[in-house]
Parts: C-alpha cells; structure tokens; sequence
C-alpha cells in the first residue's frame, strides 16, 4: 500500500471513531416521565426513560424544563401532570438566561440535556 492510501486509511478509521463517539454527545429528543410539574411558572423536573445496558443513555432527573403552552392548554391542564409521558427536545443553545424573549447564551453549551423543553404529552 502507497503513503497517500495508509494515509486514507488512518483517516478513514480516525473518522470512525469519531463519529462513533460523537453521535452520544449531540441530545436530540426523548421521551421521559414528569417527576413534578409547577403549573404556575408551566417548569417542570422530568427523568428521561431510555435504558440501556451499557449506561451511555442513562441521565438523572432534569430540572426545571420550560412546558410549551401545548402542553397544557387545551385540556385546562389535565394532561400535564405528575407521572405524564413527555416528549422533549435539547435546545441548540443553552437556556440558562431564557425568560421568554431574546435571550444572551450564558455559554457555549450545546444540545445538552441540561436545556430540555416540554413540548408534548404522550397519550399512549
């Protein structure tokens, strides 16, 4: 094999590897469960409910997510509950100092589970 093609290569396995471990640090969404929900401020702490056995998913209760109006709106607040299946969603950015309207990021931070929004309840 030439230079240039062990080079392909080691780049090639490189990429792998990478890709490989990247795709666990870029949340997305997830199902989890309302541990408790403040109907008031519409925040609620919720524990995602992916198990796995090799623990990559695993994550603790997540605090004080934002609850979109969705949620919670069209059925005087039946839905929204303790112990309710939700659907949330990791924001791009950090919501650290979000309030309602435009907002300065406090960080860098990206699609962490740290900034989880309620955007649906599962009627299953």
């Amino acid at each position: 094999m030439t230079k240039i093609g062990k080079l392909q290569e080691h780049f090639h396995e490189l990429m792998e590897k990478t890709g490989d471990k990247s795709g666990y640090s870029i949340n997305v969404s997830n199902f989890a469960k309302v541990v408790s929900y403040d109907s008031t401020h519409h925040t609620a702490d919720v524990q995602p409910q992916v198990d796995d056995e090799g623990g990559r998913d695993e994550v603790g209760i997540i605090i004080g997510c934002p609850v979109l109006m969705n949620c919670y709106a069209f059925d005087g607040g039946k839905s929204m509950k303790n112990g309710a299946t939700v659907f949330i969603v990791f924001n791009d950015r950090d919501l650290d100092n979000f309030d309602g309207g435009k907002y300065t990021k406090a960080s860098d931070r990206t699609h962490s589970v740290n900034d989880a929004v309620v955007v649906g309840v599962y009627e299953g």
